[in-house]
This record gives structure tokens, C-alpha cells and sequence, in this order.
């Protein structure tokens, strides 16, 4: 992994601020040289802080690791957020700041959003948040089971889930069902942790409704919680009785009346499960064979994550779960991080994650630090159109065969997707509405979601395990209401498959163009740039739930 993690002292970084503070701007010229200065800042403590989680994730077991990482959150996060707070009230008080509206325009509208949602008695709940969310990573990433004489974490139990003997499947379900039950009360705790100091920060900004504080933390300045609920609207109308076809034809060819938890991830034509790859070694060089021959671009970029060692894709022991690209920012390179089985899910989870990693490559000339924190509704289309596309050669994994079942399993997940975006941002939304709930509330409100967006799947005698579902998403712990956009950038990604059926160069450029701009530019023009449209609304969904029967049925 390129360069060392090196160490900040508080006083270092106090320092480092004080300086930008006190200096004086005469001008434009001037305030232009402080904002980069300001963010080259930004870019070095922000990789910083990556380094340090890449590698408390990478080992959970690792002491001092875990250390480095809470003495950043503890200590250096609080002085980066009390002094960033100075820095953007001197910005926006400059008599030149209009000069570089053009430019920085966009930023500044984040910026004084910022201000007006900072509290200096957040920024210790903000560590404590963290700490918290620390704590709930070692809970899931402590997660192992003893099957067949082996310990295996929850990620090394997949594949079990795919096998043709369905009571090997359901034996493999109900070991890791039981497991996860047996931390649900800690998960409940954790998350009842995390919800009180959400609420309280909310509060303390002046916000009532933590709805509408987190909308404007995020800079949700293009679409509401109304549009949020239509777009539940939307899926249930549209793409909920899809889901529901696609696993009755599922139950049809497996001869069952109804599909239990264990039916969905294997074949149901009896097939053993796909096997692309044995280790993550391999997983990574196939992938590096697919994008040489997709994007001379999108190849170059995928060297140098090779090159230096920027891909850490095994699963194992100790590691926490799941998957995510994070980027050093000062050496300007992405990091991929997760969990390989040797699934056909594992391919598609490196061809999402090079997305993105992709997307920080496109905007790495964009010199504002805060360019390069791109909209998630927009970061998500780079990375779910790179799987629809990536998806068209796998001729590395599969033989024509498997590469069939390898794309209508990759569409019907697709599917499966928006329903359970649905059920998870409107599980937040009714959770947040209702501050003081309970733990059995938060039950009730979660079977309310899963009755209404029911696919058909048969969970009788499995009460316990559906009722504590929601406790998989990783999400409504660490990130809250980060998954609409899932939904959102999906339909993007869709329209850029779409584009690219009909000339897939143009739709690769275009798309590049749109990551280039980082978030330099409002989410319409980003969408408008990869020549898509920023539209979640039924007019924009039917047509692409139309189209799967096309792509779903074709070679």
C-alpha cells in the first residue's frame, strides 16, 4: 500500500489551522490561495484518518491499529471540526468571496449550510458517535461460526447458501441466522445508542425533526422526503410485482410451493453454484483482464490499484464485513476493501467498488478537496454502472453457460435491489419520525415495511430472524439514511446501460466527463453531463422496468 500512516499531534494540528486562521487575504488572488492551502490540509488529515480506518478494518484484532484510529476520532476529528468552523466563517465573511462564486459556487452553498447546522456542543457527540460505531464494528466483525469442522466468518458462509442440496442450504441459513440473533439485543443497544446522539445532535442544531437536519447535512439541496416517499410509491407500483414474478417463475422451476430464506441465492435449476474464482489474488488479476479490454482508461487506472497494492479483497478472520472504496487523498489513489468468497457476488462487488475508485481517479485534477466529495446519489451511478457494463465480458470467469446465469442472476439482484431500498429508507424515515420508540417499536415498524414490500417469500416459524432483518444493513448504523441513493443512482446507472446499448464509447466518455466534474456541479448537471437524466419519478422508471424483460431474456 503506498506511503506510511504518519502521526499528528493535537498541537500540530492546531497549529496547522492557527496559520490559515491568522493569515491575512487583501483579495481575490489572495482568498483563492487560501482555500487551496485550506484544502491541501483538508486532503492530507482526511487521508490520514483513511489510512488509520483501512487499517483497523483490514484487522479488527489489531490493537494499536484500533488505537491509532480512536485517538484520531477522539482527539484530532474534534479540533479538524472546531477549527474547520473558524475557516468557514472566515471564508464566508470575505468581501471578495463573490469574486470566486463562479468557481467555488457550489461549495460555498455547502459551506453555508455547514454554518448554520454547526454546534460546538456537537463536536463531542460526534466523536462519541464514532466510538460508537467502532463498537458496533467489532460486534458484526467478531461474527464467525463452526461449520464442518471450520471456523468461517459470516462472509466465508455464502457460498453455502448456493449449493443444490437445499438442506445443506438451510442448514448453512439457520447457523448463521442463529448467530446473528445471539448479538440482536447488543445490536439493538448499539443502535439505540447511536439514534439518541443522532437525535440529540439534531436538537442541538436548532432541528426538532432529525429528518430534515440530516437532509441538510447532506446537502440534499435537489430532492425532499416527500420525493423520498414517492419514490417508495414508485417501486412498490412498478418494480415490486417484477421482484414478486421472478420468484414465483423461481419457485416454478424449483417444484416448491413457496420459496423459504434458503431458496434465493442458489440456482433453481439444481446447478452447483457459480465458482469464478478460488482467491482474491486471482478475483483481482481477472478483473484487470475485463477492464483491459472495456476502457484503455478504465485499464490504466485498474494498474496502478494493482501496481500498488490498493486492493485488499480476501475475506478472513478478524476483518470487518462487507465492502467499500475509500481514498487517500493527498496521494490522490482510491483503496478497495472487502470480503471475497469466491462467489459470483464477489465480482460484481469488485467491478462496484472500481467504480468508484475509477470515479476518484476521474476527478483527481479537481484541485478544492471538497470537489472531490462527490454526491452519493451520483458516486453510486459510477460504481452500479461499472457492474452493468463490466458485466458484458466475463468471458475470464465463465464459459457462455455460466455467463448467462451469471447476468440474469446480476439483473434479478437488481431488481431485488429496489425494494429493499424501499423498506430500509422507510424504516429510517418512520424510525426518525418517532424519536422515543422502543426496541419492540422498532420491530413493529420494521414487519409493517416487510408486509407491505412482502415478495412472496414464505417465513413462517422464522418470525425472529425476519423481525430482526434489518439488523444486516450496515447502513442504518453507520450512515444513516445513506441508501435512497442506492435507488436514485441505480435508475442512473440503468439509463447509461441503456445509452450504452447504442454506442457504448460515447456513454463511457460521457460518463467519464461527468465524474471528472466531481461535485463542482449541482446533481441535475452531473446526471445531464452522463447524459442521463437526475429524475426518479415513475415517467423515468417505467420504461427502464420495461426494458429487463429485454436484458433479462437475451443472450
Amino acid at each position: 500500500m503506498q506511503n506510511e500512516s504518519r502521526v499528528f499531534t493535537v498541537e500540530e494540528t492546531k497549529n496547522l489551522f492557527e496559520k490559515l486562521e491568522q493569515r491575512e487575504i487583501s483579495n481575490a488572488q489572495d482568498l483563492r490561495k487560501w482555500i487551496l492551502d485550506w484544502s491541501k490540509l483538508s486532503s492530507i488529515l482526511a487521508e490520514e484518518s483513511a489510512r488509520r480506518y483501512v487499517a483497523m478494518t483490514c484487522d479488527t484484532t489489531n490493537k494499536p491499529a484500533a488505537e491509532a484510529y480512536e485517538f484520531f476520532v477522539s482527539n484530532i476529528d474534534p479540533v479538524i471540526s472546531e477549527k474547520n468552523e473558524k475557516l468557514q466563517k472566515k471564508l464566508i465573511e470575505h468581501k471578495n468571496l463573490n469574486d470566486l462564486e463562479p468557481e467555488f459556487g457550489n461549495w460555498f452553498k455547502a459551506v453555508r449550510t455547514d454554518l448554520e447546522l454547526f454546534r460546538e456542543e456537537n463536536i463531542p457527540l460526534e466523536t462519541q458517535l464514532n466510538l460508537e460505531i467502532q463498537k458496533y464494528q467489532k460486534i458484526t466483525g467478531a461474527m464467525s461460526v463452526e461449520y464442518k469442522g471450520e471456523t468461517k466468518t459470516m462472509q466465508q458462509m455464502v457460498p453455502y447458501l448456493q449449493v443444490p442440496n437445499r438442506e445443506e442450504r438451510e442448514e448453512a441459513w439457520r447457523l448463521l441466522t442463529k448467530r446473528r440473533l445471539q448479538d440482536a439485543d447488543a445490536l439493538d443497544s448499539a443502535f439505540d445508542k447511536l439514534f439518541s446522539l443522532r437525535i440529540q445532535i439534531a436538537k442541538n442544531s436548532g432541528y426538532e425533526n432529525y429528518i430534515d437536519y440530516i437532509f441538510k447535512a447532506k446537502h440534499r439541496f435537489d430532492y425532499t422526503p416527500e420525493d423520498c416517499k414517492n419514490f417508495h410509491e414508485s417501486i412498490e407500483k412498478i418494480i415490486l410485482p417484477l421482484q414478486r414474478e421472478i420468484l414465483q417463475q423461481r419457485a416454478k422451476k424449483m417444484k416448491l410451493p413457496k420459496l423459504r430464506p434458503w431458496d434465493l441465492s442458489c440456482d433453481p435449476q439444481g446447478r452447483a453454484a457459480l465458482k469464478p474464482f478460488k482467491t482474491g489474488t486471482e478475483l483481482v488479476s481477472k478483473c484487470g483482464n475485463l477492464f483491459s479490454r472495456l476502457n484503455p482508461q478504465w485499464n490504466e487506472w485498474y494498474k496502478i490499484l494493482q501496481k500498488e497494492n490498493l486492493i485488499d479483497a480476501d475475506s478472513r478472520l478478524g476483518k470487518a464485513p462487507g465492502g467499500y472504496q475509500i481514498t487517500f487523498y493527498d496521494s490522490n489513489v482510491p483503496f478497495i476493501f472487502m470480503n471475497a468468497a469466491g462467489t459470483n457476488q464477489d465480482v460484481y462487488t469488485l467491478l462496484h467498488e472500481s467504480g468508484h475508485a475509477f470515479h476518484q481517479f476521474a476527478m483527481a485534477k479537481q484541485e478544492l478537496f471538497a470537489f472531490r466529495d462527490i454526491p452519493s446519489e451520483f458516486g453510486e451511478v459510477a460504481s452500479m454502472s461499472m457492474e452493468l457494463l463490466g458485466a458484458e465480458d466475463l468471458s475470464d470467469f465463465y464459459n457462455e453457460e455460466d455467463f448467462r446465469r451469471s447476468r440474469i442472476e446480476a439483473l434479478q439482484d437488481i431488481i431485488s435491489l429496489f425494494p429493499w431500498v424501499a423498506i430500509i429508507d422507510a424504516f429510517q424515515h418512520e424510525l426518525y419520525k418517532f424519536p422515543k420508540h422502543t426496541a419492540k417499536d422498532r420491530k413493529e415498524i420494521w414487519l409493517s415495511l416487510q408486509n407491505r414490500f412482502d415478495s412472496g417469500v414464505d417465513w413462517s416459524g422464522l418470525e425472529d430472524a425476519r423481525a430482526y432483518l434489518w439488523q444486516k444493513q450496515l447502513h442504518l448504523f453507520e450512515v444513516p439514511f445513506y441508501y435512497v441513493e442506492y435507488g436514485i443512482a441505480e435508475l442512473g446507472a440503468l439509463q447509461i446501460y441503456a445509452n450504452a446499448k447504442k454506442n457504448k464509447d460515447l456513454a463511457v466518455q460521457d460518463l467519464i466527463k461527468a465524474e471528472s466534474l466531481g461535485s463542482s456541479k449541482p446533481l441535475p448537471e452531473l446526471f445531464k453531463t452522463a447524459g442521463i437524466k437526475f429524475d426518479f419519478s415513475p415517467k423515468t422508471m417505467e420504461p427502464l422496468a420495461e426494458m429487463f424483460n429485454t436484458f433479462l431474456y437475451s443472450p
